[in-house]
């Protein structure tokens, strides 16, 4: 692959780095940092809300800061159980494409340096306990992140558990319209990934807050959401697989 400068060979890493930061997907959450004292009856009867289907193909834009730069721009179209995430630079050139289908396949086009992450790489990169795209997508349209195979419970403290099978994230849930605030890792809550929500619409996010160990963090703000009843995905580019440097 070539690369014009190590300038530009780094930026493209940074920028890879963040799509995959994404796939896993800080206020404290219920404005308190201890957990909610929620009564689980009420936690359980605000579920069957928040588990509700999406109402169409979500068509959402927007602004996405990194620690390396501020001028990004995040890209999320879905056509039912496809989707397709893509990261552009200030000027709209796109730098990086997150194509999946269902919750087992996830695949990283890096438009920079030419070449794709498959998802067997990226999973070997984020770990099992990674949240899956479908579960994130339903996130960051203001539902419970959890498909209808997933297992939900609500434990005495009024916080959530759901159980993907190789995933489980723990969620925080507040009242005054009931919506999510929080997910953790559930595997390691306190020092594992956790994704922060906050400015709510209803039950729609606008601000994203996503950090992971080491430091890494990525922030969204939501520009425009739109549903349709069908969205139409575009080609992916035809790349080789992306071989590290020796």
């Amino acid at each position: 692959m070539l690369v014009s400068s190590p300038a530009a060979f780094v930026r493209s890493r940074r920028i890879r780095g963040c799509a995959l930061a994404l796939l896993v997907m800080c206020s404290p959450a219920c404005r308190s940092s201890a957990p909610p004292a929620a009564d689980p009856v009420a936690v359980e009867l605000a579920l069957e809300r928040l588990r509700r289907p999406l109402q169409g193909d979500p068509a959402a834009l927007y602004r996405l800061r990194i620690p390396a730069t501020g001028g990004l721009r995040l890209a999320l179209l879905v056509a039912g159980e496809r989707g397709r995430m893509t990261i552009s630079e200030r000027f709209g050139s796109a730098a990086s494409i997150t194509s999946w289908v269902g919750s087992d396949q996830s695949t990283v086009y890096d438009l920079r340096e030419g070449c794709r992450i498959d998802g067997a790489d990226v999973s070997d990169l984020l770990g099992v306990t990674a949240l899956p795209m479908p579960q994130a997508v339903r996130l960051m349209v203001g539902r419970l992140p959890a498909l209808p195979d997933d297992r939900v419970w609500v434990r005495p403290d009024g916080r959530v558990v759901v159980d993907g099978g190789r995933w489980t994230a723990l969620v925080t849930v507040c009242p005054d319209p009931w919506r999510v605030e929080e997910v953790r890792d559930g595997a390691d809550p306190e020092s594992g990934w956790r994704i922060t929500v906050s400015d709510h619409s209803s039950t729609v996010p606008s601000d994203f807050r996503v950090r992971k160990p080491g430091g890494r963090w990525a922030e969204l703000e939501l520009i425009r959401l739109e549903w349709q009843e069908r969205n139409d995905l575009p080609v992916l580019p035809e790349l080789p697989v992306c071989v590290a440097s020796p």
